[in-house]
Order: C-alpha cells, then structure tokens, then sequence
C-alpha cells in the first residue's frame, strides 16, 4: 500500500512540474535576437479600438478593430535602426505588413505599437517576422513571435462574382478578368527568398474602355480590400516603376503587395488614374529644379536649409509649390534613394484628384527613377499637404525637370475570389497566360 501511494505521489508530482514547465513555458517573454544583438521583446497583444500601453498604461484607440503588438525595441542609440513587421499565417500562404517600429536615432530602448489592420481571423495563431535595416544592412529574422488569436471569427462568408466582372463609372467601363494571390513581385525583401510570402504580391487584370474604346492610358493606382472577417488593407501601385504595370493586348495588369488571405472573396474599391493624354490645364511644368545637396532628414522638413520654394502657379483651383530638390551627401553611391523631391498642394488634394509625375528628368534629360513615399503630410501653420518622392540616379546631376497633372480619378468596385499562382510561375507574363 505504501509502494503504491509512493508511486502514485512521484507520478502526481511529475505531471505538476511538467504543467508548471507548459504554463511557464508559454508564459516566457518572446524575443527576437538579430545577428548585430538588437533585440525586440513581445511584451503585449490585444485586439479593439482601444489599446493600452504595458509600459506607460497610457491609451490608445484606433478607428476600426485593430491587433496591436506591444513590443520593447532595443538597439544600440548610437546606430540607426529600423524595424518592419511581417504577419503571416501559419502555413505562410500570404503575409501583411504592420504599422509601426520607427526609423532613426531614439533611446535605443523604447517600447512601440505594432498595428495590423489585417490577420488570418479563421485561425487559432499566426506569427510575426521583423525586418531590420540599419548600419548593418537588412537582417529577416529567422525568429518569430507566434500570436495566438484574440478575435477568433465565425463570420459568413461572402459570394464572389464570376470572372470577368464588368462594372461601371460614368463614361468608364472596367472588366476584372483575373485576380492572383501569391504572384512574383518584380523585387525582393528579405533574404530573397522567393517562396517566402514577404516576397509574393497580387495580379489584377483589367480591361479598361472610356465610351466603349479600349483606353489602356487609365491604370488602377490604388486598392482598398475588405473581407468578410473584418479585414482592411491598403495597398499603392506605382506605374512608373518596378514593372508593376504590364500591358498586353489592350488588358492592363497590375502587381502590389500587400492583399489579404486568398481563402475568402476580397471586396475591392479600384481607382484608375490616367497616366498620359492630359489635357494642358491639368498641366504643370517646372524646368531647371536646383538639386542643391543636403542630409536625408532634411528632406522630411521642407522648411529649413535648401528646402526653399522654387515655383509655384495654380493648377485645376489649386495653389502648387515646388521646392528645392536634394541629393543626399550622407548616403553612400548608388544608394537608394540618393536623392528627394518636395511638392506642395494647398488645399490638400481633395477625394477623387489625383497630382502625378508625368516625367522628371535631369539636366542631360536622364529620366529620374522617383517614388511616392507618402503624401498629404502638413506642411506647417499656414500652409498645405506636402507630397514627397524619394529618387534615385541623380548622381553627377546639377537641376531636374519636373512635368505635374493635376487630374480626376474613376472608382470602380468588385468581388472576387483570387485564384493562387501556379508555384513555378516565373515572371509576370507567365501569371496572366
């Protein structure tokens, strides 16, 4: 009897310390380590409009429902530093890109909100995987934070519309004739790892026709994607670069990242902007912009240093300033970007226009590779939204030459179920066949 109260008392006590091991072990910090020994701390996860810090207890409310980590970012404060986060469903399928980490020298201890408007809310976890830029180059983490789901979701599902799908916006007429999840993207992230959702980006197909002809001038610039769990994302299509705009045989296709799980239909909103064919009151041309140098952070603040108005007229009811442009003396050659381009528009452009670079060369008529990295930012008391571009290839360049429009935008909006690319797709042309 004794022998077996013995047994039974190590076989009870073996079974505590192996839940007390479980439970710690679920209960341990999170940390990811990189290679250059900055180090990210999973401090907190919660799901609403209002979040709370685990640090400072001070709150936060977001517009919709919103999955925020709360994340203890330490680095060296003498180093840049810049964290991008990745979330990814469990098998990997499709992945979206948080708000948050930050850019720059801060204290080198500081805890962030990571957002993400969107999450696989039909599954028990997911993970997370950061980026880190800085000194040392880019490092993906091999470490992830696993999340476990706060706002597991039964909700039904929406119904499709059979491809192609035709709709309408006045004198414009668009057919959605395909939509892929987990297309190539015309550039890498990462370690470039082409199988690795971080690197994959969705195809859209259209044909486009203003009065009934075929107007492959007008290409979709934006997507705003929904989905019956709650999902929002937004995503940007830039036409003058990456290749993110294929024509072919009158159908425009065009490449993005990020969209959202291909398992449920998406409700797309569409905006098609015209790329060409403007009329000249939508137009604005600046010759011989000065390209004075300058260091990067001054571009983020158009109101010091070489950042001074150079032009500035009226266009479509519009007051338009274009300043000084930059190249950036503290980024090393064939960097990118190497250089930064300030616009104004006063008032900020309203719903439905749209201000694009129609061309920007330099002083040997070199076209100018520039990005969008973001508008509508104020430009200070007083003034209107500031609309910058980041460029590159401006080394040797003394002035650039910068063609604006000032124009409408068509909306158009659709339901579809993406079908997955076929995994030995190789290029663009292939996804579309």
């Amino acid at each position: 009897m004794k022998m077996k109260i013995l047994v039974w008392t190590v076989v009870v006590v073996f079974v505590l310390v192996v839940i007390s091991g479980a439970v710690w072990y679920s209960m341990r910090p999170q940390i990811i380590t990189f290679d250059d020994g900055d180090k990210l701390t999973l401090l907190a996860v919660d799901y609403g409009k209002k979040h709370v810090s685990p640090a400072t207890r001070k709150a936060m409310t977001t517009p919709t429902n919103t999955l925020v980590l709360w994340v203890r970012q330490q680095h060296d404060p003498n180093q840049y530093a810049y964290f991008q986060y990745y979330l990814y469903d469990k098998a990997g399928t499709a992945c979206v890109m948080g708000s948050g980490g930050y850019g720059g020298n801060r204290r080198g201890n500081d805890v962030v909100s990571v957002q993400f408007p969107a999450f696989p809310h039909r599954a028990g976890s997911f993970y997370v995987r950061v980026e880190e830029s800085g000194n040392g180059g880019q490092e993906l983490s091999d470490q992830k934070f696993v999340i476990h789901n706060p706002a597991h979701s039964s909700s039904a599902s929406w119904t499709a519309a059979p491809l192609p799908d035709t709709e309408q916006d006045g004198d414009m007429t668009v057919a959605l004739k395909k939509l892929v999840a987990g297309a190539k993207m015309p550039y890498n992230r990462g370690d470039g790892d082409d199988d690795d959702a971080i690197n994959k980006g969705v195809q859209a197909t259209f044909n486009v026709q203003i009065n009934g002809t075929n107007a492959i001038m007008w290409t979709p610039v934006s997507f705003e994607m929904t989905d019956a769990t709650g999902n929002h994302v937004n995503a940007m299509v830039y036409p003058q670069q990456n290749q993110q705009i294929l024509v072919q045989s009158n159908d425009v296709t065009a490449t993005f990242q990020y969209g959202l799980w291909p398992d449920e239909p998406w409700k797309m909103r569409v905006e098609f902007s015209k790329q060409s064919g403007f009329d000249n009151t939508e137009l604005w041309t600046v010759p011989a912009i000065p390209l004075d140098p300058g260091k990067q952070r001054d571009f983020w603040n158009n109101r010091k240093g070489n950042n001074a108005v150079f032009a500035e007229t009226d266009v479509g009811g519009l007051h338009l300033k274009v300043y000084r442009a930059q190249y950036f003396t503290d980024m090393p050659p064939n960097s990118n970007p190497q250089g930064g381009l300030n616009v104004e528009v006063d008032p900020a452009l309203p719903d439905g226009m749209r201000m694009t670079v129609v061309s920007l060369t330099d002083d040997q008529t070199n076209d100018v590779n520039h990005w969008d990295s973001g508008g509508g930012g104020r430009a200070g008391k007083g003034g209107g939204s500031i609309y910058r571009y980041q460029l590159q290839n401006v080394d040797g360049a003394t002035n650039l030459n910068l063609t604006l429009a000032i124009h409408k935008s068509h909306y158009l909006e659709f339901t579809a179920k993406p079908e997955m690319a076929a995994a030995d797709s190789s290029d663009q042309s292939n996804q579309q066949q």
